[in-house]
């Protein structure tokens, strides 16, 4: 009798094993996804908040990387400033918070985008340009709306200036079939200690 609980007990004993071991690897599983999310910038800040249009024409071709520049933004950082009581002396840095790429009319569909890269650049200094947005791969049907993923740079340098200037750059999956009205919508954060 002893034999058939003996030979019972090591017969459960891998299946508890392995129990333990799928859980273990859920944990660490769960605590790696959780250590991977953007944190968030507790310092105090304020927002500034960007809005452009531009027109994506039909006809473009997957085979180059298009560029469309929106120059001579004015950036209402002295305003801003004030409207805070702080001093340009006061801010730490300058990040990108959240981006948007919508249609304005409610009919675009960002379908034949692959790629898509928001920089910022002083019109003085083009090769000083620094990506504040991405997005890589684009979904295959993002519809009429396409979030974009701000990037981790501090763009304190252009944006305290009064004006600065895009760079949408786009890489295609297929040629645009039509034009398509659209609306780049920016926001950033200026922190301070």
């Amino acid at each position: 009798m002893s034999d058939f609980f003996q030979s019972a007990e090591t017969k459960a004993a891998p299946a508890r094993s392995a129990r333990r071991l799928l859980l273990h690897a859920l944990l660490l599983l769960l605590l790696l996804s959780a250590s991977c999310k953007k944190k968030e910038d507790t310092r105090p800040g304020f927002d500034l908040q960007y809005q452009t249009q531009f027109d994506i024409p039909a006809g473009l071709g997957p085979f180059v990387v298009h560029h469309f520049y929106l120059r001579n933004i004015p950036t209402r950082f002295e305003q801003t400033l004030l409207q805070n009581g702080k001093l340009k002396e006061d801010i730490a840095a300058i990040l990108t918070t959240q981006a948007n790429l919508g249609g304005i009319f409610g009919d675009a569909d960002f379908e034949f985008i692959e790629q898509i890269s928001v920089r910022v650049y002083n019109e003085t200094d083009p090769n000083g340009a620094i990506e504040a947005a991405y997005r890589f791969p684009v979904p295959l049907d993002p519809g009429n709306n396409l979030p974009l993923i701000p990037s981790l740079a501090d763009l304190k340098d252009i944006l305290e200036e009064p004006r600065f200037s895009l760079d949408v750059a786009l890489w295609l999956r297929k040629t645009t079939q039509i034009e398509t009205s659209v609306r780049l919508d920016l926001q950033f954060k200026a922190v301070y200690e």
